[in-house]
């Protein structure tokens, strides 16, 4: 079923190339997450190697990994070069889930191409549902988190999935303005 889902998904994907008035950091930051993190949803010993196959330098700054990683020790990050921005490539140390982050991105274009990818998902066979849909306030001005669960229908339901998030700072300032993530969960949303 993982196969399926993974499918369903990556046929959803938008163009390569930034549309025309895309944010090019938006774009990129969808392309890193669609590369690395929809392949290699829950499997991390993958995104390891993509990071060491694609010779990305390792975060080591304390409070970096504080950010990207977070608690606990099975995580690690790295950043990302690239002309259009900073960005970086995380396993989430306690859930493991595959993170880019965005310094700086269009948090509208990275929402609508977040939403196109996983919305596409949902079809026969494939249940697709929102988890969280919240905006708080903070110094960064809104932050929205958005967090999709993907699953089997029926008695697939039962075997878990994958939740895939989207969280976007209004303005920049902040250690990231955009972060995407997915992971598995084996109980059912």
């Amino acid at each position: 079923m993982r196969s399926v889902w993974l499918l369903v998904l990556l046929a959803a994907i938008v163009t390569p190339e930034p549309a025309a008035g895309e944010d090019a950091a938006a774009s990129f930051i969808v392309r890193l997450f669609v590369t690395v993190c929809l392949p290699n949803a829950g499997q991390p010993e993958k995104v390891r190697a993509w990071a060491a196959d694609q010779h990305l330098e390792v975060v080591t700054s304390p409070i970096a990994l504080n950010v990207f990683v977070g608690a606990g020790r099975n995580g690690a990050a790295w950043t990302v070069p690239s002309s259009v921005g900073s960005f970086a490539l995380s396993i989430r140390g306690s859930t493991e889930a595959c993170a880019v982050w965005a310094k700086a991105a269009g948090p509208g274009d990275v929402e609508a191409l977040f939403r196109k990818i996983v919305e596409g998902a949902a079809g026969p066979g494939v249940d697709v549902s929102v988890v969280k849909d919240a905006r708080d306030r903070s110094r960064h001005g809104t932050i929205h988190t958005l967090i999709y669960s993907v699953s089997g229908t029926g008695t697939e339901k039962q075997l878990g999935g994958f939740l895939y998030t989207m969280q976007t700072a209004e303005h920049t300032g902040g250690p990231f303005q955009v972060s995407l993530q997915a992971g598995r969960f084996s109980t059912p949303y």
